[in-house]
């Protein structure tokens, strides 16, 4: 019955979109078709991804015990070895309070077999060993409990894939230390631990998902930072605007060069990789007391993504006034209702901002409204950084519901069913929220200019899971492993003590009479990021994103600029339905970019093409869409979309065959997305091919939940929290002081 039903929702999927094409099954000429790309399926670690090659020496430790031996390495590696100490990647495992609280649950939850979901990343030394479904509970006082991610595991993995979950194949051969006075042996080492030091090590961990080899009845994608990153403008793949940033990868960011002492015999040129892996968990080193650690994630945090008031409107008796874009000085008149959209941009972060864990991270927008005299007049966020239960503040994160549309807060994987929305920040992308406060009728003329000050604060989780994992830390299992650490590591950790809160961004600016602007940032770039963040708005509210831009294009300084600005109205044309609009703004901005070459050579980027083909695939215009669909295929060919909107035009067109090649093109990228999955098996029916079966089940398996929709309006009927979060850009009052 499921590969009918599949049938039937892949054809209904293209022909509903107004392609009588896609049901018409085309008999191409017989040719040898590519490849098919299915997820790949655990083995015996499952449902864990990781495989472990075959052993060509025996040991005298087993696997388990050479992960955790991290003390061999320092011999030789003494600064590699001591930054390690200090990073996430070394407490990733049972010694980690908040890990340990999280991974105990499920066990308890789901199983011991299941846990090895987390093992694969988290705990190879006790995976590879047994330990995760041995009928004991694990170890306290093993240090394979408290290794986490070693040396031995990023070094001994021979290949990795794309798909994610611990995705790598381990070389379980003993490596050797080297004879520093034979250069064969000193090179044969060095051949045995990079044999895949990249950025799709990285990926293969840090790309995650829940699905049914969970026992869990549905798949989820989780954290995703490869994909967000290789999508990104970072690596030349961006496809949402015209954007230059220096290209970066992982290791770029979170391994930066540092100064080696004469000790490290790793060192190249006086300096080396940082094996901290600076991030943002800033939680982990404070509960060690490791304030070298705590403040390098601080400096890392402060900055990477910015906060404006963009702009403000009066609303005087429910009619709205025009915006006042920037929102510096904007009138203030007593009685009467002042709208602030405040717009965050995630700068310098490669991935979603923050990263991580998308339901459990603690990022959130402070905004109060303050006289000329320094008294608060209305405030939102302010409470936020104590109140375990404020619901108010617009935070940057994921919710996540159970069987009855209830938000998860405490990171309950085995209840999790769907993702209801999202508000961490993609790289380079904006994001607005309106706030709203009522002028007071009695505010009188000497508490004017009115000052709007906005902070956007962070700190590694919630009030609540924290609160979980101090409850865990104080049982007498949890006592155990903090003794444990103790004892392995020579470590103290306190999971109970206060969470540092860093200032990632804040602004100010003024209202009202003699107010003054407060910031040397350009007006047009404000207006711009203003526009740009309201672009992901509902299509029934893209006026206002157009009104925004219009300003900005009229502000922009030079040719590159008013490109920059035209590129997002092309957006907002093509969601609004104006093909014609859409293909005109591109010309524009295509022009303008040729005028900017006199300044320096300027590429055409992908985004251009990515705005025509959407603009003409959602009026079902296939043939025109096919064009600058291939287009972005070529200029941006790590991302995942572009093969995915390409690949979708090719089968509405009927041209099965390339559009399996396209699909399989993306799926390489991303095995599990559930548009390119279709796409694959909606070729492959077409094709008369004996795969499609399997290709159709792969798409069932993975595709979004079919409850997801009916689990979020039971989420926004019982929850004012998702009632507003179902809109990308919603709205907050800022609340009288009393």
């Amino acid at each position: 019955m499921a590969p009918l039903l599949a049938r039937c929702a892949i054809l209904v999927a293209i022909a509903a979109c107004g392609s009588h094409e896609a049901a018409v099954v085309i008999n191409e000429p017989a040719a040898a078709l590519p490849e098919t790309r299915l997820p790949r399926a655990p083995g015996v670690f499952s449902p864990s991804l990781v495989t472990i090659a075959a052993v060509k020496d025996k040991a005298e430790l087993t696997l388990g015990e050479q992960l955790a031996d991290v003390d061999s390495c320092a011999t030789c590696h003494p600064d590699a070895a001591a930054q390690w100490s200090s990073s996430a990647h070394s407490f990733a495992s049972f010694g980690n309070p908040i890990y340990r609280a999280n991974v105990e649950r499920l066990r308890a939850d789901l199983g011991k077999t299941p846990s090895r979901h987390c093992g694969g990343c988290h705990d190879l030394p006790l995976l590879v060993d047994g330990l995760m479904t041995s009928a004991d509970p694990i170890p306290a006082n093993d240090l394979r409990s408290h290794s986490g991610v070693s040396c031995r595991l990023c070094h001994g993995v021979q290949t990795t894939t794309h798909d994610g979950n611990a995705s790598f194949v381990l070389d379980p051969t003993p490596i050797d230390a080297p004879d520093l006075g034979n250069a064969a042996s000193i090179a044969m080492h060095k051949r045995q631990v990079t044999t895949k030091l990249d950025g799709d090590l990285c990926s293969s961990c840090h790309r995650g998902f829940l699905s049914p080899d969970l026992s869990l009845p549905v798949h989820l994608t989780g954290v995703d930072e490869p994909g967000m990153w290789r999508s990104s403008a970072w690596t030349g793949n961006g496809m949402a605007r015209i954007d230059k940033v220096e290209q970066k990868t992982c290791i770029d960011c979170h391994m930066e060069r540092v100064p080696a002492t004469a000790d490290e015999l790793g060192a190249k040129s006086g300096t080396i990789a940082s094996h901290r892996f600076v991030g943002g968990h800033t939680w982990m080193a404070s509960m060690r007391d490791d304030a070298e650690q705590l403040r390098l994630t601080r400096a890392k945090l402060e900055g990477a993504a910015s906060i404006d008031v963009a702009g403000a409107r009066i609303v005087t008796r429910g009619i709205h006034g025009p915006w006042r874009l920037p929102a510096d000085g904007a009138p203030i008149t007593r009685g009467t209702i002042v709208e602030l959209d405040v717009v965050i941009r995630n700068l310098l972060v490669g991935h979603r901002f923050p990263g991580g864990v998308l339901d459990a991270q603690d990022t959130w927008v402070e905004v109060e409204v303050t006289d000329r005299r320094g008294r608060r007049l209305a405030a939102s966020g302010i409470t936020h950084a104590t109140d375990a239960d404020d619901e108010d503040s617009h935070v940057l994160r994921t919710l996540v519901v159970d069987d009855y549309g209830h938000v998860l807060e405490e990171h309950e994987v085995a209840k999790f069913r769907a993702q209801i929305a999202t508000h961490t920040i993609a790289p380079r992308e904006a994001q607005a929220v309106r706030y709203a406060f009522a002028v007071p009728p009695s505010l009188a003329a000497d508490q004017v200019p009115l000052a709007v000050t906005a902070r956007l604060r962070h700190r590694s989780r919630s009030l609540k899971m924290q609160a979980a994992a101090c409850a865990s830390a104080r049982t007498p299992e949890g006592a155990a492993f903090i003794e444990g650490a103790r004892q392995t590591r020579d470590v103290e950790i306190d999971p109970c003590k206060a969470q540092p809160i860093t200032l990632v961004a804040e602004t100010r600016i003024e209202l009202g009479r003699g107010a003054t602007v407060t910031t040397a940032r350009p007006a047009w770039q404000r207006i711009y990021e203003h526009g740009m963040a309201l672009v992901a708005t509902v299509v029934l509210r893209q006026e206002e994103p157009r009104a925004v831009l219009e300003a900005a294009l009229r502000a922009a300084p030079d040719p590159r600029s008013r490109a920059m600005v035209s590129a997002q109205l092309g957006w907002v044309a093509a969601k609004q339905g104006r093909a014609d609009d859409a293909v005109r703004l591109v010309r524009d901005a295509r022009e303008l970019l040729a005028a900017a070459a006199a300044q320096g050579p300027v590429a055409d980027p992908p985004v251009l093409d990515a705005i025509i083909a959407d603009a003409f695939v959602r009026l079902n215009r296939w043939q025109d869409a096919l064009a600058p669909a291939k287009a972005c295929t070529e200029r941006a060919p790590e991302n995942t979309a572009a093969w995915g909107v390409y690949a979708k035009v090719l089968v509405a067109l009927g041209e099965h065959t390339q559009a399996l090649a396209a699909a399989i093109r993306g799926l390489e990228l991303n095995p599990r997305d559930p548009e390119l999955l279709r796409s694959q098996a909606t070729a492959l029916l077409a094709l008369k091919d004996p795969r499609a079966q399997a290709a159709e089940t792969a798409y069932v398996r993975f595709r979004i939940p079919d409850e997801a929709a009916g689990l979020r309006v039971r989420c926004i009927k019982g929850n004012e929290r998702c009632m507003r979060l179902r809109n990308p850009v919603h709205s907050l009052p800022l609340r009288p002081e009393r």
